[in-house]
């Protein structure tokens, strides 16, 4: 066990010492004072300052003990000592039906339903009551269909029996058990409702791989070619890098939530550490930023934060061959690549020492570990190797001398970090070159290698001859700012803020098309694969001409990227050649008018599946919005409300857009939601990035540890526009539980658009009936509204497919 558990048991020991010798009648309040207050503190882990909360009131009620893990977890009542609950002693299982406690002990029937009142309107799952000497814990709300009192509950009947057991009571009512949620798994009977198979369940083969057709499998290999390969290639960096290259930091005209939300993309992330760092961008409207080539000089590493995605990598390749183009022309840039090509077998120090010598051998034409370069290294110690023990043997046994000397040489070499230390010294030395390393996309890797990167950059800043660049997710420098590790370093560092997806991709589109005409040749590519180009030089024209004109197809692109400029362009690419788009009609609709403007039902749709025939949650960027996981037919809603509260409150919030989290699952409970099932669907939210938390952190339903969210673009576009697009809801029906049989029964699998268009109005009947579940005047989310939307795009659908 833990040390904070032997801490607890001996501090229970001796507060059940401390009763008997005191016992007597005493009021609520001293019974807090001198009992529960050490049951809690002292004995359970809990932290009086920052994890409880005394007399919370709420609707004009006072709830003695607020428990917070960091959410409200637990509300205890405190009742007077003399307040006596006549339960049995002696009982081998501790768990007990509330409706017999009640019945045997009437007393306490008015206390649980108290605690289980309060649980309920403020949204929290644990309750307890106690006189200080006995204690009874229950779940306060519930998701089951059940209501508290016909739950179970632990009961401990005396002090004795707190002692005694107090393997269970740590287990359920410590911190660290209310953290695990085990009261929950102890109580919770395992035959709850089962939700009825979803349609995707009775279908096969599910989710089901798109076929393409030859213009479509022929589109996708050379699309991938100009999004990926090409632009790798060296012959053509400088050209790419002068077309392509958008400046970070623009805010985004076509994002659905606000300014002061995007730009507090960084900062919001750092407020409240004690040393927070200066953060500044690395880009102005005159370029690079002069304090971040001045911070190169320092003995520290330079420090580029920006979310995965953004553009990190195509700051330094710009950095490096047009900004600074005359500086490190002059100098010796070595560039370590972290990506997903970096396979660690070894350790981190060894791979980046292996890749600068491989970059220096190859690139420089130095091999570092060419006998004649490693004595020129070391040439002054072999000297005084020479006038050492050993320098007898050069005239009495030269070949022993040898040997000698090649072991003390070869003991250089094992030290590998040294010996590349020593290495560039002597090249810095010998070309008179600055030598500037790059370590890049180290963010692309888990926060454990990140951080070992980081502590070899701070090294390698400090010891080695170089200037030191490296880029990090802005979160795993923020927890390392906040747990200490790098609490001495880094009061500044320079931030790359996505560019403005707009123009990313009327310019990587107007390169691709360029490419495609030959006006740049790529000499390493086959002569018969640039044929094919005309072709897909011709649909690039067409998406171009629809970023251009469809302000819907660049709102949609943009909101959903999340200023993740890679998920931007492989939206694009994925259009160019999916299955879901009738790539052949589009092409001769182009060739007879010269013109194609592409839907955005038709992108839509080239998103939401993907390679997939159906929706596959699990594949999909985009999240279905109505799914449920409890048996609940207004939780279809429930990720809706949420959004949209966040959303609204977010306007007004002085917090960069961030809520308590306490004041959503407050507002959510009002609505008589359980706190399980807004753990999970917030814990969803999450891991789909529709919202994000202060600490950038990912929870998941067992353990929502986090203080505020606040929605993303992502969510924003979830809430405002996705549910009211048939594309939408004729994708996500296949992954929705329909509760009631006479809906389900309606919902079948279908491909022809007339049916497709029936089940969508089968799907919207459903919800709207879900919806009447929910008090509409207070829950924030206007359904009504949404769900006439999609059906005046039915209308339209049907009066265009029947002309």
């Amino acid at each position: 066990m833990s040390a904070e558990y032997e801490l607890g048991k001996k501090a229970i020991e001796g507060l059940a010492a401390w009763f008997e010798v005191h016992k007597g009648t005493r009021n609520e309040a001293t019974t807090r004072l001198h009992l529960i207050d050490q049951l809690l503190f002292e004995c359970l882990c809990w932290d009086r300052r920052t994890d409880c909360i005394s007399e919370e009131r709420f609707d004009g009620f006072y709830a003695d003990y607020t428990l917070m893990c960091p959410r409200r977890m637990l509300i205890l009542e405190a009742k007077k000592e003399g307040v006596y609950f006549n339960i049995p002693e002696g009982r081998s299982n501790r768990q007990n039906s509330i409706k017999t406690l009640v019945k045997d002990v009437p007393e306490l029937g008015d206390a649980i339903k108290q605690a289980a009142g309060y649980c309920q309107q403020r949204g929290t799952p644990y309750a307890a009551v106690s006189n200080g000497h006995q204690l009874v814990a229950f779940l306060g709300s519930r998701d089951d269909g059940l209501s508290p009192e016909e739950g179970r509950a632990f009961v401990f009947e005396s002090t004795a029996a707190l002692v005694e057991d107090f393997h269970t009571l740590w287990n359920i009512l410590s911190k660290p058990g209310v953290a695990e949620r085990n009261l929950h798994k102890r109580l919770v009977s395992p035959d709850t409702p089962i939700l009825p198979k979803k349609l995707s369940e009775l279908i096969a083969p599910f989710p089901g791989v798109k076929n393409r057709n030859v213009i479509q499998t022929d589109l996708q290999i050379l699309a991938d070619l100009i999004f990926e390969d090409i632009i790798s290639a060296h012959e053509l960096e400088d050209e790419f890098l002068e077309e392509c290259y958008c400046q970070s930091g623009a805010l985004s005209q076509y994002a659905l939530v606000s300014k002061e939300l995007l730009a507090s993309r960084y900062t919001a992330l750092f407020e409240g550490l004690i040393k927070a760092p200066q953060l500044v961008p690395a880009t102005t409207k005159k370029g690079i930023s002069e304090e971040l080539v001045a911070e190169s000089f320092a003995k520290r590493p330079v420090l580029l934060i920006g979310d995965v995605g953004v553009g990190k990598t195509m700051f330094f390749r710009h950095f490096i061959r047009i900004d600074a183009k005359e500086v490190f022309e002059d100098a010796l840039v070595l560039y370590v690549d972290f990506g997903t090509q970096a396979a660690f077998t070894k350790d981190i120090r060894d791979y980046v020492a292996d890749d600068i010598a491989r970059q220096l051998r190859e690139d420089h034409n130095v091999d570092i570990h060419d006998r004649s370069f490693v004595r020129a290294i070391y040439y002054l110690e072999l000297e005084r190797f020479e006038k050492g023990l050993y320098g007898a043997l050069r005239d009495a046994d030269p070949t022993q001398y040898k040997i000698k000397e090649i072991e003390f040489l070869e003991g250089k070499l094992k030290n590998t970090e040294q010996f590349l230390q020593d290495a560039l010294t002597h090249i810095a030395k010998g070309r008179r070159k600055q030598v500037v390393v790059f370590l890049d996309n180290a963010d692309q890797r888990s926060d454990e290698i990140q951080q070992q990167v980081f502590i070899l950059a701070q090294a390698m800043a400090a010891q080695w001859p170089c200037a030191v660049f490296l880029a990090l997710r802005p979160e795993t420098f923020q927890r390392s700012k906040e747990c200490g590790s790098l609490s001495a370093y880094h009061l500044k560092a320079f931030t790359v803020s996505p560019p403005r997806i707009d123009e990313v991709l009327i310019k990587r589109l107007s390169f691709g098309i360029d490419l495609a005409s030959g006006r740049f040749p790529v000499t390493s590519l086959p002569r018969g694969i640039m044929v094919g180009f005309e072709r897909v030089g011709t649909f690039l024209k067409i998406v171009k001409h629809s970023v251009e004109n469809s302000n819907e197809i660049v709102e949609a692109v943009d909101n959903l990227s999340g200023g993740n400029v890679r998920l931007a362009l492989e939206s694009v690419r994925r259009l160019i050649s999916s299955g879901h788009i009738d790539t052949r009609k589009i092409m001769e609709i182009y060739d007879k008018k010269g013109h194609y403007l592409i839907r955005l039902h038709e992108f839509l749709r080239t998103v939401v599946f993907g390679d997939c025939v159906y929706y596959d949650p699990n594949s999909s960027p985009l999240d279905n919005v109505f799914n449920l996981m409890h048996h609940d037919q207004k939780e279809h809603f429930l990720a809706l409300i949420i959004l949209q509260f966040v959303f609204s409150e977010g306007k007004r919030s002085r917090t960069h857009g961030f809520i308590d989290l306490n004041k959503i699952y407050d507002f959510t409970s009002s609505l008589s939601f359980q706190a399980t099932q807004i753990d999970s669907c917030l814990a969803r939210l999450c891991s789909k990035r529709l919202v994000e938390t202060a600490g950038r952190v990912k929870p998941d339903a067992s353990n929502i540890s986090t203080s505020a969210i606040r929605i993303t673009t992502i969510g924003a576009y979830h809430l405002l526009r996705l549910p009211g697009m048939f594309t939408y809801l004729d994708a996500i029906v296949t992954d929705t539980p329909i509760l009631e049989t006479t809906f389900r029964d309606q919902l079948h699998d279908c491909t022809d658009i007339h049916d497709r268009l029936k089940r969508g109005e089968v799907f919207l009947d459903y919800l709207d009936s879900s919806y009447a579940g929910l008090d509409s005047s207070s829950c924030g989310y206007e359904w009504p509204r949404t769900s006439l939307a999609v059906r005046n795009n039915i209308r339209e659908i049907r009066s265009m497919i029947s002309r």
